[in-house]
């Protein structure tokens, strides 16, 4: 428990389908806690710049459980060379651990901003989770995808952060974010032009990508490599 005057962190399930988030809060979708470190990061500094809540939605792979539901499936842990059977009470079990863990990284990430936090959980796809968050809130974090093997002791720091601009009012509001958050965290700006419509990809590596919303759909790649925030109208 948080010692009296700190932000507090909430662990609950997710509510019901059609549940709104308020946009008073800045949410972060996770799948995996190995790629959670740098976008807490983030996501909290974010979250302290818009003096906002920071929730935490920690995404278990529907997918993955149906396949640890057939017979024929295995596994193979990092420790062993030996192929061992999957169940979904292993998987269970498994998405419970990697939530504490997740958890205790909000917390830490939460306390060095000073900013109040939650985390809730929610199953299925990460592509419709997504879809679905982006339609109930005005700032989404998207962890990158996630290292093959290992867990870094500390977060990456973030030094780059691009943001495109398709030249209308949402993407003058994602530049105008994407500056103040580029100060926050002490990082370089790129600003990268973009047409409204048309397939886009990045022209240099970053650590955060900023972008309006509606320009998400136009993306050439499949998950990005890096943390991804996604611009709504902010109200």
């Amino acid at each position: 428990m948080s010692p009296p005057g700190r932000p507090k962190g909430e662990y609950r399930r997710a509510p019901p389908e059609g549940t709104p988030v308020t946009t008073a809060q800045v949410l972060a979708l996770v799948d995996d806690a190995r790629a959670a470190r740098s976008l807490l990061a983030i996501s909290s500094a974010l979250a302290q710049l818009m003096q906002r809540e920071l929730q935490v939605v920690y995404l278990e792979n529907a997918a993955a459980l149906a396949a640890a539901a057939l017979p024929a499936t295995q596994v193979l842990a990092a420790a062993s060379a030996r192929w061992t059977a999957l169940a979904p009470p292993d998987l269970e079990l498994a998405w419970r651990i990697e939530a504490g863990r997740l958890r205790a990284l909000a917390e830490q990430a939460s306390l060095e901003r000073a900013v109040r936090w939650s985390m809730r959980v929610v199953r299925g796809a990460l592509p419709e989770a997504a879809q679905a968050l982006m339609a109930q809130c005005d700032l989404l974090l998207l962890a990158s995808a996630a290292p093959h093997f290992g867990m870094a002791a500390t977060p990456q720091p973030c030094r780059t952060v691009t943001v495109l601009d398709d030249g209308g009012p949402a993407g003058a509001q994602a530049l105008q974010l994407a500056r103040r958050l580029a100060e926050a965290l002490g990082a370089r700006l790129q600003r990268q032009p973009v047409r409204p419509g048309a397939i886009w990809t990045l022209s240099e590596p970053t650590d955060l990508l900023v972008l309006p919303q509606g320009l998400r759909a136009s993306q050439a790649d499949g998950r990005p490599r890096q943390a991804t925030l996604l611009v709504g109208p902010i109200g």
